[in-house]
Order: structure tokens, then C-alpha cells, then sequence
């Protein structure tokens, strides 16, 4: 078998391959599948599994070889990868020459290589820590959430302030106000909670009428995707309002909304202001390692493989498929949408593990057990059930992984602490 690997510049290079049948990796495939194929043949005037090689070889053998092909080629392609410790990072393109059955293969295979990095700057780092001081406002706003979620509605003539809901008709209009056909929707429900820009207008004016109301304004629309179609001017009837009855905060209150696992008022507000502590605390370390990636793929510049970004959104479009059923996704607008993401990933990836090589970070058993007794702790989950779960998830090893270089970085690094208080300036 010979082959020879050309550099094509950046990452790119291209496997260039010509093997002859009675190549031991080829052979070998070869004389497996007759094998399997003679054990399985049914031909007339044997039986089953009986027939002669040769006969197989001789009538079946072009139709076998053909087969076999793709699995002849990955093979050899691995074993070529591995004899040269070749890190690939992705094919860009695979070219097989056309031949006949019994002639030499050759085949020409474009691919991505992982980028050597040498990563710098992750070592006395100058990072910044918030902590987030849980005061009594921010548990009675998470208790009127509570309260919110649980409200009763009551139907109304009018409503004096924005706790409602108002399901209107809503008909698209022409300059002259007559209905356009096929451009109607009944039954919109408008929740004047929900600080949605576009919905203030009509919003305002809810608020200013009473039940059976009809009225024109303009309004924007959308198409399917989300995007913005423009304003059209639209004829609203008011068919119901309906006020939200927020639950008083008693102790029966909260013994309901929490199961039975509260039995007084007080209790569910310290239980409300310890998921609070869970979550800012969490909030807290998601935000420090925000700040050290984005840091370090600063100072870090390098090349990153085209194809593994691709693989990144095509993952992302195969999700997305999973997620909406019969729903088309347009895949050219999410490739073009996440892109920025996808190179971003990838890259902080690429520089996550090369961190984590050059340091020798690994999980060990020590490492499950410290993050067990942690997880279960905060979360009230069996120990014993945990360490189970992290031994069998690769996916929860590596997450475990990228935590021992995030602790190395920390610890490695001047980290100054800034108390904060929890802000809802962003809420609807």
C-alpha cells in the first residue's frame, strides 16, 4: 500500500492512497465478507452456508468487493492516521477513482487536522468574583412570582390596572376600514403583565376600556421565523377582561403551593431565600467563568478547523429538527444566525483541552466522590445514587474535566470579590 500526505496550507491536507487487493488490510476485509456472505447464500445446489468460496468469489465476488468498499477504505484511512499520529479534526471531501472489480484502489481524502496550541495567559489571572447578597425584597418578589402563578382570574366590565388578561378579536383592516378576508384571528389572549414593546400601545388602550369595546390601531406583525412584517392597522373587539386574584400569604398558602412540605409561611420564605443562595451562588461561578474564556480567547489567537464548526451546526439543526416535530427548520438562516456562536465553541473548546493537557488536569475516583458529596448536600440527591450516574456519563466526566481546569485557573489566579445585590430589571 502506498500513500503520501500533502500539506494543502492552514489545517488543510489531503491523504492520497493507492492499495491493491492482496494489501493485507484490503485482503483481509475482503476474506471476511465472502465468509459472511457464504454462511448466509442460499444458491441452488447447495446448502446453506455450504457453497464453495470460489464459486462465491466467482459469482457474487464484484457485487461483495463493491460492498465492502467503505469499510475498506475507513480502515484504511485509521490505520494510516494512527501509524503517522495524525490528530484529525474533520474530512472536508473523499474522492474514490473509479476502477474496476479486482483493480487497485485509489482514493484522494481532504481533511482538517487539530490545531497545535500552546495556550498562555490562564495563570495569574486577574478575575473578578460577584456575590450576590440575598436581601428580604428580593424573597417577596420571588414570592409574589409565586403568588402570580397561582392567581385566579376573575372576568371583569374593566380592569383598573395591568394584573389582567383581555382576549380580544383581532381583524386586519384596509385604508378605508373593511375587513380583508382570511385575515382574522379570534380568541387572542393578551396578558397585560408581559412587557412586551410591542404590545404597549395596545395595552394602554386596554386598559382604558371595558368589555365589548371595539376599536382600530395599528399593530406589528410577524412571519413564522419571528421576524418583523411591518405594521398594519387592525380592527380589536374586546370580548372578555379578566382580572388576576392574587392568593393570600397565609400559612395554608404555603403549605399548598409547597406540597405539604411547608407548614408555615416563614418556612417557605427561608426555603424561598436558600434556592435563591443556590441559584445567585451558581449564577456567580457561571459568570467568573464567562469572564476567564472570554479572557483567554483573547490572548489566544489560532486557526480552528473550518469542518468542526460545521459539525457544530449541524448538530445544532439536528436538535433543533428533534425539537419542532413537523416544523421545518431553515437550516441556511440557523448556520448563518449561529455561526459567531459556533466558531466561538469551537475554539474555546480547542483551548479548554489543550489547558487541560499541558496541565495533566484528569477525573479520578477522588474527584466523584468530593463532587457527590457537594451535589448531594445542595440538591438533597442520594450520594451513592450520583457516583453511579458520573461513572457511567461521559458527558458528566468531561463536564466534571472542564470543572479541574476552570478550580486550576481560580486557584492559580488574584481573585477579587465584589458584593452584589440580585436586580429583575430585565424581567417581562
Amino acid at each position: 500500500m502506498d500513500y503520501k500526505i500533502i500539506d494543502l496550507g492552514g489545517l488543510k491536507k489531503q491523504l492520497e492512497v493507492t492499495a491493491t487487493l492482496e494489501d493485507e488490510k484490503v485482503k483481509t476485509k475482503l476474506e471476511s465478507a465472502y465468509n459472511e456472505f457464504q454462511q448466509k447464500a442460499v444458491i441452488p445446489g447447495f446448502r446453506k452456508g455450504k457453497t464453495p468460496i470460489e464459486i462465491v468469489k466467482k459469482r457474487f465476488g464484484e457485487e461483495i468487493e463493491s460492498e465492502s468498499l467503505p469499510e475498506i477504505v475507513n480502515d484504511v484511512v485509521k490505520e494510516i492516521f494512527e501509524k503517522e499520529n495524525t490528530k484529525v479534526a474533520g474530512v472536508v471531501d473523499y474522492n474514490l477513482d473509479s476502477r474496476k472489480s479486482g483493480e487497485p484502489l485509489h482514493f484522494r481524502l481532504t481533511f482538517e487536522v487539530v490545531p497545535e496550541i500552546e495556550p498562555a495567559g490562564y495563570k495569574e489571572m486577574r478575575l473578578e468574583r460577584s456575590m450576590y447578597k440575598i436581601l428580604p425584597q428580593n424573597v417577596e418578589h420571588e414570592l409574589m412570582h409565586i403568588r402570580e402563578a397561582n392567581a385566579e382570574k376573575k372576568e371583569v366590565e374593566h380592569l383598573d390596572d395591568e394584573k389582567g388578561m383581555v382576549t380580544v378579536d383581532l381583524q386586519v383592516i384596509d385604508a378605508g376600514g373593511l375587513p380583508l378576508i382570511g385575515q382574522r384571528r379570534e380568541n387572542y389572549k393578551i396578558d397585560l403583565r408581559r412587557k412586551a414593546p410591542e404590545l404597549a400601545e395596545i395595552q394602554a388602550r386596554l386598559l382604558k376600556g371595558n368589555k365589548g369595546d371595539e376599536f382600530n390601531i395599528e399593530l406589528e406583525t410577524f412571519d413564522k421565523d419571528g421576524k418583523q412584517g411591518g405594521k398594519k392597522p387592525f380592527r380589536v373587539f374586546v370580548k372578555t377582561l379578566e382580572k388576576f386574584v392574587l392568593p393570600d400569604l397565609t400559612d395554608e398558602f404555603a403549605k399548598k403551593i409547597s406540597g405539604g412540605k411547608m407548614e408555615t409561611l416563614a418556612a417557605l420564605k427561608d426555603d424561598i431565600e436558600r434556592e435563591l443562595e443556590h441559584y445567585y451562588e451558581d449564577k456567580a461561578e457561571e459568570e467568573l467563568r464567562d469572564r476567564i474564556a472570554e479572557e483567554l480567547l483573547k490572548t489566544n489567537e489560532f486557526e480552528i478547523p473550518e469542518s468542526m464548526v460545521e459539525d457544530y451546526l449541524n448538530d445544532l439543526i439536528a436538535e433543533l429538527k428533534k425539537q419542532s416535530g413537523d416544523q421545518e427548520v431553515d437550516e441556511g438562516f440557523v448556520k448563518e444566525r449561529y455561526r459567531e456562536a459556533g466558531v466561538r465553541a469551537v475554539k474555546w473548546n480547542l483551548l479548554a483541552a489543550a489547558i487541560i493537557q499541558k496541565e495533566g488536569l484528569k477525573v479520578d475516583e477522588s474527584i466523584l466522590e468530593r463532587t457527590a458529596d457537594d451535589e448531594s448536600t445542595k440538591y438533597n440527591i442520594d450520594k451513592g445514587t450520583l457516583i453511579k450516574h458520573y461513572r457511567q456519563s461521559d458527558d458528566v466526566k468531561n463536564k466534571l474535566l472542564f470543572n479541574e481546569m476552570f478550580n486550576f485557573i481560580i486557584n492559580n489566579a488574584e481573585v477579587k470579590v465584589v458584593e452584589k445585590n440580585p436586580t429583575h430589571e430585565h424581567e417581562d
